[in-house]
């Protein structure tokens, strides 16, 4: 054979493999699709699993075939007959989203509707049929669809499917690790992880959100979230208290601020009993955030320990005096004014300012509904402990003519007609006439 003719015959070689290249790529799909036929028509006990196997090898491999719903299809069905009901609703769910236009769609949304209103494991669902039949929305590509197919699974709150859509929300994010949602994705995850009390798996979820997604609405959240779970479900205080510290430094004007403020004083005080640094963290949330909700239960705080913990009763009266005087408004306000007047009477014995500082409790604060307990309070110490009957039938009786109603008015009414009895017949004039 010439040279001429050898050159030729190459580029006719070349040529041929050139043009067969696309269709060997084609038959290997051809091939794997009457492969998975073959498997259907065997012992279906015996190779389900097998079959099961090759349905996701299949739909890995071809990603953009033109029989995927098919697919996806047969797996659903081999769920079903299997009886494994929850991978039968999620499987046929999903084929509603990504092929929401297919005749393979029609008969998952038949299935769908007998599973949910024949099955008593879905009976919750079943206010929710027709919503679940007519997702809001399918997407504007796979990935937008599967995205809002496990925004409505999530949605559902329906804790038996919660482990499958753990494992779907991890192949979502293998699929399209570079995806605008992987962020929101990402937190649904360690949201049912920590919802299946599996807490490790949860943090690392939260962590890399934290880390991998700095621009995320859920930062604070997953920041707040590990610093829960570090001092309530893994007893990592400390660990708590690093992150509670570094949210409060990388987020101090956030609305959770004082709120992490606080839960270190209660991770000190309840866990760690480093009492002494509770205190400060206590006092520390008043002092850094003194119009949040926390100051005045904090201030609380404090002062408890204070008394309970340090015996140092002078310090806890005048915790409590900063609350009235600071928060006059709030509505335990009154309460401290009653802490105090129990620490001077219980602990200090000094019935005298636990009297006045009972009173206190009705001068300032009239309507409160502790107002007549104290006003009772203080009458009573008059009467028994400082011999005061004329102070104690004058506050019996105000108590008895300003809350007629309440149930220590009768009792009110009868003490002070017997103290005003007690006083006339001690009166001079009652000693002379005898």
């Amino acid at each position: 054979m010439n040279t001429s003719k050898k050159i030729l015959m190459i580029c006719l070689v070349t040529s041929i493999q050139f043009v067969m290249l696309p269709r060997v790529f084609a038959d290997a799909q051809s091939a794997y699709t009457e492969y998975i036929m073959s498997l259907e028509s065997l012992d279906y006990k015996a190779f389900k699993d097998i079959l099961l196997n090759e349905l996701d090898e299949y739909l890995r491999r071809f990603p953009a075939a033109s029989n995927l719903a098919d697919m996806y299809l047969k797996k659903a069905g081999i769920f079903l007959d299997n009886n494994n009901l929850e991978e039968a609703f999620i499987a046929h769910l999903q084929i509603l989203y990504l092929y929401p236009k297919s005749e393979q769609a029609i008969v998952a949304k038949d299935r769908l509707r007998t599973l949910i209103n024949n099955e008593s494991r879905f009976k919750d669902l079943r206010s929710k049929t027709e919503q679940i039949l007519q997702p809001r929305a399918y997407g504007e590509n796979a990935e937008e669809a599967y995205y809002l197919f496990l925004n409505d699974l999530v949605k559902l709150n329906f804790k038996r499917i919660d482990p499958l859509i753990i494992r779907s929300t991890g192949r979502f994010l293998k699929l399209y690790p570079g995806s605008d949602f992987s962020h929101e994705v990402l937190y649904w995850r360690a949201q049912l992880f920590e919802k299946e009390e599996n807490y490790q798996e949860a943090v690392s979820e939260y962590m890399k959100l934290t880390y991998m997604h700095q621009g995320s609405i859920h930062l604070t959240a997953s920041k707040l979230k590990m610093a829960t779970i570090y001092g309530e479900e893994l007893k990592l205080y400390q660990q708590a208290i690093l992150a509670l510290e570094e949210f409060m430094l990388e987020h101090p004007e956030d609305p959770q601020a004082p709120q992490a403020q606080l839960r270190i004083g209660e991770i000190n005080d309840k866990r760690k009993k480093q009492y002494l640094e509770a205190i400060n963290a206590y006092v520390a949330v008043a002092q850094k955030y003194p119009k949040s909700v926390e100051a005045v239960p904090a201030l609380f705080e404090a002062a408890r320990l204070y008394e309970v913990r340090f015996k140092e009763y002078d310090q806890a009266i005048r915790v409590y005096s900063e609350i009235v005087r600071d928060y006059p408004k709030d509505l335990k306000a009154p309460y401290a004014f009653v802490e105090t007047a129990r620490i001077y009477e219980k602990r200090l014995k000094d019935p005298l300012n636990a009297a006045n500082v009972y009173f206190k409790v009705y001068g300032s604060y009239p309507e409160s509904s502790i107002a007549p307990e104290s006003l009772y309070a203080s009458a009573e110490i008059y009467e028994k402990k400082l011999s005061n009957l004329e102070k104690a039938g004058m506050y019996y009786s105000m108590l008895a003519e300003k809350y007629p109603n309440h149930k220590l008015a009768e009792k009110s009414q009868k003490r002070a007609a017997d103290i005003q009895k007690k006083l006339t017949n001690t009166s001079p004039a009652s000693e002379e006439s005898n």
